[in-house]
């Protein structure tokens, strides 16, 4: 596949966790199943990708009939963000490019895929696309800065009781690889 703003360079790789499910916090804005406002991103593993499909909600129309470029990015950003630990070394986002190439319309059931295009110490970078009906309506590309699991685990640390009650649900051995 030519892509307009992607190198499209891919890296195999045995994914370092056999599911998405659970990898994140349940009230991340976009993939959280308990964001009750959030988009309801559920990523699965394909290989060493990462895919998605999502009917945007009413919510987050932008123009006319149209998503909104903000919610557009949220999806790539959370798609992306899976990659990372898919190949089992969770990051943040340090540079997000999205390309937005045709408008993505409201109604339709949307299909987003990323992977790894390069890895270099501690930073790796992203690539994927959302497309609808074979044609490619947005890429994106990030760079993500690896972070150490002693560095979630601080945070957690510092988090009420409340807090880590909430999130207990999502809370094991596995919680980043």
């Amino acid at each position: 596949m030519t892509y307009r703003f992607l190198t499209g360079e891919s890296l195999d790789f045995d994914p370092a966790v056999t599911t998405l499910a659970g990898m994140h916090t349940p009230y991340c804005w976009g993939c959280g199943p308990e964001a009750e406002q959030g988009l309801g991103l559920a990523p699965r593993i394909e290989g060493s990708r990462v895919v998605a499909d999502l009917e945007f909600a009413r919510r987050f129309e932008g123009g006319p009939g149209t998503v909104h470029g903000g919610a557009i990015t949220a999806f790539m950003d959370d798609l992306l963000g899976y990659v990372p630990v898919l190949f089992g070394s969770p990051g943040v986002t340090a540079r997000l490019d999205t390309h937005f190439i045709a408008p993505v319309p409201m109604g339709a059931t949307v299909s987003g895929v990323a992977w790894m295009s390069r890895v270099e110490d501690r930073k790796m970078w992203a690539e994927g696309a959302i497309e609808s009906n074979g044609r490619i309506l947005v890429e994106a590309s990030a760079l993500f800065i690896v972070i150490d699991v002693e560095h979630y685990q601080k945070i957690f640390d510092g988090f009420t009781d409340e807090h880590k009650e909430r999130l207990a649900a999502y809370r094991s051995g596995d919680y980043y690889p």
